[in-house]
């Protein structure tokens, strides 16, 4: 289903914040004569199990857009046409999208929260020479695709490397079973906790559950069945408070030490108290930057919505971000001077310091190790253990693009 309309400024008292020396200065300068708008396509699952995501992503999407553009939503003078897809969590329908924004002229395209789906879109980004955004998190496949697709948030490999000193620390000859779902999310997990986890010297076997399972009593009885020492969960969408339930209703979470990332808000309590005897990675908590957007984003995020940032809002912010040097640097239709001026490019985001790295356009970024802890009122909070620096989880170089 698509939805069309003009994005307008949204009225906001906040300060404009600079983005740093590499940005140049003001995000309006030069403009000289007012010119059309810059049409954006942006495919994302409105309806499906990552319709949560979806929304935390264009919250995050609207904050950072006006921030960057200093609350005009206009790029060189020029307004933003956007187009919303909802591709509800089809690729059929995701790469049909696709193909009509490029029929309708569109230069930019973006969105998608699926990794499955992301996939299948680089390659069409390539043969129709656009530029393409993805808005999925995680599957590694999409870093290195091609020189024309991007990403805006962290990959599997960058999960993997939080985790492995929580994993180090545990003790060698460790038995860990990475139980994830059986699409390109899971599949990029057991890929890089295998190679990751084997090298500490611990045995690694996984488990993948189809993507249609809802009842998971006999995936609960297999992992009690096979006893691991530690569990890396890998797991995304709304079924995971129901596995949550099964694993402790087969008491497979008391037997063994549970590694996982950190999931929305929301989860918090799906685990119980048991949740805050778990070792947390995370890519995104409101109180892990004090930095000047991550504070905009909060205050922006309480002023427009009444809640906090959530997981996936900074990769919508940071979408945003890169739309707006996109446009700087390219004016929205010279896909390659858009490129070139998204790969190397060094920003300041919510998280801290992030880099577009040149070679095959991986999204450098700082990791979080994190706690759980359960407050007075019976509710829990995330608690920074430690960031890690975009260094220590850089992923291997997957490609080598002439930007």
């Amino acid at each position: 289903m698509r939805r069309h309309f003009r994005l307008t400024a949204v009225t906001m008292s906040l300060a404009m914040v600079a983005l740093g020396a590499s940005v140049g200065t003001s995000q309006l300068s030069g403009a000289a004569a007012a010119k059309g708008p810059v049409k954006v396509g942006m495919i994302l699952e409105q309806t499906g199990i990552y319709s949560a995501y979806e929304t935390e992503w264009r919250q995050g999407f609207n904050i950072g857009l006006n921030y960057a553009t200093n609350g005009t939503d206009k790029v060189n003078g020029q307004k933003l046409d956007i187009t919303w897809d909802d591709d509800a969590d089809n690729p059929t329908t995701a790469v049909t999208d696709f193909k009509s924004f490029v029929g309708a002229g569109y230069k930019i395209i973006g969105g998608t929260g699926d990794s499955s789906i992301a996939d299948e879109l680089a390659p069409v980004a390539a043969q129709n020479k656009v530029l393409y955004i993805s808005g999925a998190a995680a599957d590694d496949a999409i870093t290195g695709a091609n020189r024309y697709t991007f990403r805006s948030g962290r990959q599997t490999y960058q999960d993997v490397q939080t985790a492995k000193s929580y994993v180090k620390a545990l003790g060698t000859g460790k038995t860990i079973l990475v139980l994830g779902q059986d699409f390109a999310f899971g599949q990029s997990y057991v890929t890089d906790a295998t190679n990751a986890f084997k090298s500490l010297g611990d045995t690694v076997d996984s488990l993948l559950v189809p993507l249609t399972t809802t009842d998971f009593t006999a995936t609960a009885l297999q992992v009690q069945q096979d006893k691991p020492d530690i569990i890396f969960l890998a797991w995304a969408g709304t079924t995971g408070a129901p596995l949550m339930q099964a694993l402790n209703q087969q008491g497979a979470l008391a037997t063994a030490h549970v590694v996982t990332g950190l999931a929305n808000i929301a989860t918090y309590p799906f685990y119980g108290t048991i949740g805050t005897s778990f070792n947390y990675l995370s890519l995104y908590v409101s109180n892990g930057s004090t930095n000047a957007p991550n504070k905009y984003l909060i205050k922006a995020m309480e002023k427009k919505y009444k809640q906090q940032p959530d997981l996936f809002t900074p990769d919508g912010f940071v979408w945003a971000q890169m739309l707006v040097r996109a446009i700087q640097t390219g004016d929205g239709s010279n896909v390659n001077k858009m490129i070139k001026g998204l790969a190397g490019w060094s920003f300041l985001a919510p998280k801290g310091e992030q880099t577009i790295r040149t070679s095959d356009h991986a999204m450098l970024q700082p990791m979080y190790q994190v706690s759980l802890v359960q407050t007075i009122s019976n509710g829990y909070k995330p608690i920074v253990l430690s960031t890690l620096a975009s260094s220590k989880t850089a992923p291997p170089v997957a490609a080598h693009f002439n930007n």
